[in-house]
């Protein structure tokens, strides 16, 4: 578990937070790796967007590190694993943000294993929100799928005269015979289909009216 942590690092507002993560990542076998340890800057979430997603899993927060207002709300958009270290009053300023995404919360004054579990629940969340982002995109890819799939079945029916049943028929066909996807061939038909329409043969001709500037360049034989 590689871990950045955001905290105050010299004065009396110095963190304490930091020589626990040392010491839980010298526990024997522990899986825990302090990836570094700065205090708050300005362009901390594009900093942190070279280290996603292979070399960072979870971000720590200091919330007294964290100034009001501080301009980097997008940290929290980055889909890495957030804790944040607040005491109970000044949760609230997040609230937000725990609403679209899972935050791990610590007291201020953390013992080892309350850290720890926070770290290990906020990774969790940032995977079981990655895990729901691929299930989403694939849904929506079987949509997008279905949406081409029938609008060919539509032109198939209205040109061949044939049931929807059949024309899907010849798109699986067509599909196997040439070790496409259907929607590959789906897409292929309604691409041809815009060609075939007057409307675009219209338009296309409006666009190449002009074949010095349509085809600068392209010599004829």
């Amino acid at each position: 578990m590689r871990v950045w942590l955001v905290d105050h690092r010299t004065g009396d507002d110095a963190g304490n937070i930091e020589p626990l993560l040392r010491e839980l990542a010298k526990r024997p076998g522990s899986p825990l790796q302090l990836v570094g340890a700065t205090s708050f800057q300005t362009d901390f979430p594009s900093a942190m967007r070279k280290l996603l997603p292979d070399l960072l899993d979870v971000i720590l927060i200091n919330e007294r590190a964290w100034p009001e207002n501080s301009g980097t709300e997008e940290v929290f958009d980055l889909g890495v694993g957030l804790a944040i270290v607040a005491a109970p009053e000044r949760v609230e300023r997040f609230r937000a943000h725990a609403e679209r995404q899972p935050i791990w919360f610590v007291p201020p004054k953390p013992n080892l294993d309350s850290l720890w579990l926070a770290l290990v629940g906020a990774r969790a969340g940032k995977q079981c929100i990655a895990h729901w982002n691929v299930q989403v995109a694939h849904l929506q890819q079987r949509l997008n799928d279905r949406i081409l799939i029938e609008r060919a079945k539509g032109i198939l029916v209205q040109r061949l005269g044939i049931s929807e049943e059949d024309a899907y028929k010849r798109l699986r066909v067509l599909s196997r015979r040439q070790r496409r996807q259907i929607r590959d061939i789906a897409q292929s038909l309604l691409d041809t289909e815009c060609l075939l329409v007057p409307e675009t043969n219209g338009y296309l001709e409006h666009v190449v009216e002009k074949p010095d500037e349509a085809e600068a360049g392209v010599g004829v034989d």
